[in-house]
């Protein structure tokens, strides 16, 4: 769950991303994994991707 939220902000850039939760837990997680490496070479390779297949 954190690696997806962590790369949410690269599929496309974002500045904010919306999450809800009641559990203080989960979002305590989710905001640590702001602090973790994004595999922007995978990133960008999925993108790519996704544009091929929206192109076709």
């Amino acid at each position: 769950m954190q690696a997806a939220f962590r790369t949410a902000f690269h599929l496309p850039s974002a500045d904010a991303v919306a999450v809800g939760t009641d559990n203080p837990t989960h979002l305590a997680q989710l905001v640590q994994a702001l602090g973790a490496d994004v595999d922007t070479a995978a990133v960008s390779q999925y993108l790519r991707a996704l544009h091929g297949q929206r192109q076709s």
